[in-house]
């Protein structure tokens, strides 16, 4: 689906790329633009910045930029196509769609039939629940366990019969083709003859929605004491498990209000908190917790409580999840339920009241994994010992200095022990982690410009570059450099084109930068204009005098450089030295060669 690129630019201009990110990014204002903590990369220090102005963003830590489309694309997943389609609905622009590739429209074409066909089979499975006589014993444990009528209907509860055939038939009475039913994951080959069989057999099915609301895959869990409890669907192109969880499409707005996300492991879980007004709540889908869950959940708040189950898995499973919080710079707590219970069981016998009481008192990372320790290894004197190794290592990954000494602290009188000796095994700890911690990737095995290219080129590539960020902002500096065709003097080929696009411009409204994004082909390049266009151009009325003396020291250093080159080589054919012209001749290719290599 080839959109034309005028549809693409009254997209740009209608929406609101501070209004879009801040659905997914918390970012408050600073000076003319907003910062947030970026969703791309780990940090706990806001570097990710957007502008409304020029209708960009641009990540000053991990280099991520665009505009509102390589946000949608990159956050969501989606392809082009998708992204402008997804823009497009929120502000009822009509997108009107060519060709493209075959390749690429089979690509758009499978996404698009499966999650049509996830909301038919979502449909099938409600309409089996609500109405179909083997569906009483599932509305009776539906019933026992509490869920009303209208929990059911808003997240669209089904049932999967007691059947070998019933998806398959159900496929095969929509004329659906072979490779779109194996791609759906809702059907298995059969092993000893041809065929297929159902996934899903006897179960409570909870269709699994993204956050742009489309049905993206299921989840079945048995009513008896079956194995496995709970069945997912396996990843396809439009599920992965480890980019989703249950419930956010519904709880969003709810953890944007509180700031707070209750993380639980169980559908069940998910659905009696939500329907006792616990509704800042999602559960995982039988995964861990992933880096993309992590910065999926910083969009909606600054704080996270797990509420896992009391038992052994449950603890197990919080002291795994721990890890990637922490990497990421999110404020988790722990909330360890009274043995015997979990989060569907607590709300249900005691309500939300009584759950946020306890909720409110969650522990710290360290007190839980020093609780934890406590039980596992007892209080004897071989026992302290081993609580301290394994606390240090969690201590010694405490970035505040003043947090980790009040932990250090705290753990010695728990203990029993001198707080000297605490610190000192921190300490060695922390030492050790500094020792083996690897460069960070843009210095380890690199090379600085200077290296490559020598001071000359090193010159050249941030003339150029300065010049191409004053391009991309004022359009008198488009035009001098237009009519003095500036481009031409440029060694960096991917300045020179990437300014040609720009010069293209003529007269524009909009933001030019968002517009640039739109008809560049990487995401390099897509970037590079975001970073340069968040550069400070410095006082507007002052700006093309600056820009003139640049340009004319560009094509003074290209003159000079090529004059002098062509001047040695003259001069040395002259002599009759035919090694020599050669030589110059390599030298002049090298040198060209290096400053082009500034992409």
């Amino acid at each position: 689906m080839l959109i034309p690129q005028e549809k693409i630019s009254e997209i740009i201009n209608v929406s609101d790329i501070v209004d879009i990110i801040s659905e997914s990014v918390i970012l408050k204002k600073s000076g003319r633009n907003y910062f947030g903590l970026c969703p791309f990369h780990s940090e706990k220090s806001p570097s990710f910045s957007v502008s409304p102005e020029k209708q960009i963003f641009h990540c000053f830590g991990c280099s991520a930029g665009g505009n509102v489309f390589s946000f949608l694309m990159r956050h969501h997943g989606l392809s082009f196509p998708e992204a402008v389609k997804m823009a497009a609905r929120r502000y009822n622009i009509q997108v009107e769609t060519g060709q493209v590739s075959p390749e690429r429209q089979k690509q758009l074409a499978l996404r698009e039939g499966l999650f049509r066909l996830n909301n038919q089979v979502m449909e099938h499975y409600c309409g089996l629940l609500s109405n179909s006589p083997k569906a009483d014993m599932a509305r009776k444990y539906m019933k026992d366990r509490g869920i009303t009528s209208e929990t059911i209907e808003q997240f669209s509860l089904g049932f999967a019969q007691e059947s070998w055939d019933d998806m398959v038939s159900f496929f095969r009475r929509m004329k659906l083709s072979r490779s779109l039913a194996e791609q759906s994951g809702l059907v298995l080959a059969r092993e000893q003859k041809a065929g297929y069989y159902d996934r899903f057999r006897n179960r409570i099915i909870f269709p699994i929605v993204d956050i742009s609301m489309q049905v993206a895959g299921f989840g079945g869990r048995v009513m008896d004491d079956a194995m496995p409890k709970y069945l997912n669907s396996p990843e396809t192109p439009v599920y992965s498990k480890g980019r989703m969880l249950y419930g956010l499409h519904a709880a969003k707005q709810y953890c944007r209000q509180a700031d707070c996300v209750y993380i639980v492991e169980g559908y069940f879980d998910f659905l009696s908190l939500f329907q006792n007004g616990v509704r800042n709540t999602v559960a995982s889908l039988g995964t861990a917790l992933t880096s993309d869950h992590v910065r999926l959940l910083k969009g909606y708040a600054s704080r996270a409580v797990l509420v896992f189950d009391s038992d052994d898995a449950g603890i197990n499973a919080a002291k795994r999840s721990i890890a990637t919080f922490v990497t990421e710079g999110l404020d988790v707590r722990i909330l360890v339920l009274p043995r015997g219970q979990d989060p569907d069981s607590f709300v249900t016998s005691f309500g939300a009241q009584e759950f946020q009481g306890v909720a409110d008192e969650a522990m710290s990372v360290i007190d839980f994994l020093t609780e934890t320790a406590v039980t596992k290894f007892g209080s004897s004197v071989e026992g302290r010992i081993s609580i301290l190794d394994e606390m240090k290592g969690h201590l010694a990954s405490v970035e505040d200095s003043a947090a980790r000494s009040l932990y250090v602290r705290e753990l010695a009188q728990r203990l029993g022990i001198d707080e000297a000796a605490v610190l000192e095994k921190v300490r060695d700890t922390v030492a050790g982690l500094k020792t083996g911690r690897r460069m960070p990737a843009d210095i380890e095995g690199g090379r600085s410009p200077s290296q490559d290219g020598g001071d000359a080129g090193l010159e050249s590539y941030r003339r150029e570059r300065q010049m191409l960020a004053m391009l991309l902002q004022y359009s008198d500096v488009r035009a001098e450099a237009r009519n003095r065709c500036l481009l031409d003097y440029f060694y960096c080929e991917r300045f020179r084109r990437i300014g040609a696009i720009v010069i293209g411009f003529e007269e524009h409204e909009g933001s030019l930068a968002a517009d640039l994004m739109a008809v560049l082909e990487n995401d390099g390049d897509r970037e590079l204009v975001a970073s340069l266009a968040m550069m400070d151009g410095g006082q507007s009325d002052k700006v093309l005098d600056k820009s003139i003396f640049l340009m004319k020291r560009i094509v003074k250093v290209r003159n000079r450089n090529e004059n002098t080159l062509a001047n040695q080589i003259r001069r040395a054919e002259q002599g009759g030295d035919s090694q020599l012209p050669l030589d110059l001749l390599k030298k002049r290719q090298a040198e060209i060669r290096q400053l082009h290599g500034y992409e």
